[in-house]
């Protein structure tokens, strides 16, 4: 069903459009840095709503979905880069990590791939952050290990960047809308950035029955996730760090033209 001037829902698109593209570069810095990249050609672009300004029949576009598919099928660790050799120690059952610049978050798991020192080789969770190159997380055995080896496979950090010109010519026309950061762990292999609650909130024209995110029994009607973009502008990705991903990713986009 196609949309009218006084029914602009987002659902109801005059054109379908969905793209897959393979993501591999990276920003040419960590995010810690800047969330800029340092060269125009360390993103990709994975969604054009006409910056080309050359369809008059379309004023914009809406995304419901963004999702992120690994480009293989794994079943312990996403290997999208070498591991980083770390260090560590366990004290009864807690594990302390030392890896330079690690950027893990409380929560985040990842696979504690054991070279030396007798822990177990596991998927485990950050449990403490306790400085730049150190955090914890609960080994599921317990007992006392000195300082040993460990291959750390970190997440992969994308960000999504908004632009608005017909030609970018300088990384400042780029604008950070979210990052989003896919564990190394097989869960991650297929990433749903509105199942995640990444994908930003937006009004829509016409309240949703049903409850919303938090209560059943709620007064307020649910948002929808997703983007409003408008015609003559253009989504694009990067990915934190320097060089390109020895494994990449299809970032696949799902929306429509209105």
């Amino acid at each position: 069903m196609a949309s009218t001037s006084t029914n602009k829902q987002p659902m109801m698109l005059d054109r379908p459009a969905s793209t897959s593209t393979l993501v591999r570069t990276q920003t040419g810095q960590t995010f810690a840095t800047s969330l800029l990249p340092t060269s125009i050609g360390n993103v990709t672009k994975v969604f054009d709503v006409d910056q080309a300004l050359t369809d008059t029949q379309i004023s914009g576009a809406y995304i419901d979905e963004i999702f992120i598919r690994y480009t293989k099928d794994v079943n312990r660790v996403i290997d999208s880069v070498t591991a980083s050799a770390a260090t560590y120690t366990r004290a009864a059952a807690v594990l302390t990590i030392t890896l330079a610049n690690h950027n893990f978050k409380v929560g985040q798991k990842l696979f504690f791939d054991v070279q030396s020192g007798g822990a177990d080789t596991e998927e485990v969770t950050v449990t403490a952050v306790t400085g730049t190159n150190t955090f914890t997380a609960n080994s599921s055995s317990s007992g006392t290990i000195t300082s040993s080896n460990v291959n750390i496979q970190k997440p992969v950090d994308f960000v999504f960047y908004l632009t608005s010109v017909t030609t970018v010519t300088g990384t400042t026309q780029f604008l950070p809308l979210f990052t989003a950061s896919v564990e190394s762990v097989p869960a991650d292999q297929s990433f749903s950035l509105t199942e995640k609650l990444i994908l930003p909130l937006i009004n829509s024209p016409v309240p949703h029955a049903g409850s919303n995110f938090t209560s059943a029994n709620s007064t307020l009607a649910p948002k929808l996730r997703g983007l409003m973009l408008p015609r003559g502008s253009g989504l694009h990705v990067g990915i934190s760090g320097i060089g390109s991903l020895t494994n990449g990713f299809y970032v696949n986009v799902q929306g429509g033209y209105y």
